[in-house]
């Protein structure tokens, strides 16, 4: 039983957390910002900071609310504002009206932290500003006498933003590697903007690296600066870690258009999986992935296709130059071609894209032309493997089935390797396209190597490319001829079995 003379211990009650109406930092935040928090955004020149501090204040007055901006010898308020002006998110009829610019440096000179903190009460009280941004934050650890006075200086920035109910954020000049300063041990948040660089360019990119009372995620994530201002494209591994929960999987089999493929694959591919189709160049993978598509666009499944090495012109003539009417799938809005340059985004970016494209339109079949277009994207080639898990689980739980196509560095087996280590395993069935030379003669053949949970053939058939597209044949007794054409030298099962094994 409980003591009558003990008092009731009150449950303190959870900080409200406002979205920062920045694409994706939510998400790596693992929710907004805390109302009456502090936070510390720092990172070198160009990594995006002032960029950031006018987008969340917009943001916030966008949502309702009112924001103050501070500027401690930062660029001049004309300059920022002009720069900021072709951004999506700039609003110049909210400045004086929810947003106000003041420059705080002359009062820092002065009074020092006082004259500064004194500024800091007046405006938020003038205004009822629930959001504080101060751009520059160097010069007051500059002005301070020693680090006690500017811990009280953070102190009573807490205690004034607990009590009023504003969040600030403080901008700085530095990274993480001068976090040894009472400003870094003291705030609620911690975020760094940097940069990453490699052989083939430099990305920015966006850590939060220390959130009082929240779950975010770790670890560096891409940021980009475009015309709709800072957007985050967090790590999908990280993101879509094995938590999403699945629609019910719509039962059936999605036929690839190709009769006697569907034949080898025991009906054609399982809705909602993931299929690789292998082939040295010009073995007919984009044909037979447009034969996939064509044939979702005939049975009113919304296609898209998503490529690396050809231009959606280029794709279409492709298709009207084999009579599959994928044009008209364009025009009406059936299908959807995208071409994205490898080197022109980041993994997550690229995620993003395809992830927006399937749920606006809801895709429910996909061909991703070009496996390698990946590895070329990702700064750190060995995460290839863990960002294409995580984006072929997300597409399995949307419920698309996806045709990846991956260029051999050989004509035909039994070796043959995917450039991305382990993404064989990760696949549910794989397709391989081969050449073989016969008398002076070019012939390809077909092979079905994989197709997890269905019984599919295990014997390779000849395979045509004519004026009608990809033409398999009916059965395997052409493919076998070929084989001993070649001296005999490799049965069917012992290529099969070679590649499962390698």
């Amino acid at each position: 039983m409980n003591d009558p003379n003990e008092l009731p211990i009150e449950r303190p009650s959870t900080p409200e957390r406002a979205p920062t109406g920045v694409r994706g930092l939510d998400a790596t935040l693992g929710g907004g910002l805390m109302q009456g928090a502090t936070y510390l955004i720092m990172g070198r020149p160009g990594a995006g900071k002032t960029t950031l501090g006018n987008q969340l204040a917009f943001a916030h007055v966008k949502r309702g609310g009112r924001a103050v901006y501070m500027t401690l010898l930062a660029e001049s308020h004309a300059s920022m504002l002009r720069n900021l002006s072709s951004m999506s998110f700039f609003d110049a009829d909210v400045i004086n009206d929810g947003l106000v610019y003041v420059g705080a440096y002359r009062a820092l000179r002065d009074e020092k932290l006082r004259g500064l903190l004194n500024l800091v009460r007046q405006m938020v009280r003038d205004e009822r500003a629930s959001l504080l941004v101060i751009d520059g934050i160097a010069p007051a650890r500059a002005h301070a006498e020693n680090d006690v006075a500017l811990k009280e200086f953070i102190l009573e920035l807490q205690v004034l933003g607990a009590m009023t109910g504003f969040t600030t954020v403080l901008l700085a000049n530095m990274t993480a590697e001068d976090a040894n300063g009472p400003e870094h041990t003291m705030v609620d948040g911690l975020i760094e903007l940097g940069f990453e660089r490699s052989s083939r360019r430099t990305v920015r990119t966006v850590e939060v690296i220390k959130l009082r009372g929240a779950k975010h995620l770790l670890g560096k994530h891409e940021l980009v600066i475009s015309d709709e201002g800072v957007v985050v494209h967090p790590r999908i591994e990280d993101l879509y870690d094995g938590n999403t929960t699945a629609p019910q999987r719509s039962r059936g089999i999605a036929t690839t258009g190709i009769s006697h493929l569907d034949d080898m694959l025991g009906g054609g591919l399982p809705n909602g999986s993931t299929t690789v189709v292998l082939g040295f160049t010009g073995a007919g993978k984009t044909t037979l992935g447009l034969h996939f598509l064509g044939a979702g666009v005939a049975q009113g499944e919304p296609g898209l296709y998503f490529g690396f090495y050809e231009s959606p012109a280029r794709v279409l003539d492709a298709a009207d130059a084999i009579s599959l009417p994928l044009r008209d799938a364009v025009a009406s809005g059936a299908l959807q071609v995208v071409w994205q340059p490898s080197y022109a985004k980041g993994l997550d970016a690229l995620a993003d894209s395809i992830f927006a494209d399937v749920v606006k339109r809801g895709v429910r079949r996909m061909v991703i032309d070009g496996l390698d277009g990946f590895r070329q994207a990702a700064i750190h080639p060995e995460r290839t493997i863990r960002f294409l898990t995580a984006l072929s689980n997300e597409l399995r739980a949307l419920d698309v089935t996806t045709l990846i196509t991956e260029e051999t560095m050989k004509m035909n087996g039994p070796d043959i390797d995917m450039r991305v280590e382990g993404a064989s395993a990760l696949v549910d069935s794989i397709i391989m396209l081969e050449y073989m030379t016969v008398a002076s003669e070019q012939r390809r053949l077909i092979s079905v190597l994989k197709s997890r949970g269905m019984a599919h053939a295990a014997r390779m058939r000849e395979m045509h490319l004519t004026s009608a597209g990809m033409v398999v044949s009916a059965d395997s007794a052409s493919a076998e001829q070929i084989i001993s054409g070649e001296g005999g030298v490799l049965s069917m099962r012992g290529r099969t079995r070679s590649w499962i094994g390698a």
